[in-house]
């Protein structure tokens, strides 16, 4: 997604039903995902927390 995605909108890489990343490991996958490094702050110490924490910064940036 080079130009990047709205908030609330689905990577197109990322299956809707798993929620896993279609091509992570592989050659397309983007610089940005592989910079990133999961922090308690954004991902909590479950996947829950990781949605709701998400979710709050998405609808506070959706503007």
């Amino acid at each position: 997604m080079p130009a990047g995605k709205a908030a609330g909108e689905l990577c197109a890489n990322l299956d809707p039903v798993s929620l896993q990343c279609r091509i992570w490991g592989q050659q397309d996958y983007p610089d940005f995902c592989r910079g990133f490094q999961p922090d308690v702050d954004f991902c909590g110490e479950n996947r829950d927390q990781a949605m709701q924490i998400l979710s709050l910064l998405e609808v506070q940036t959706s503007a």
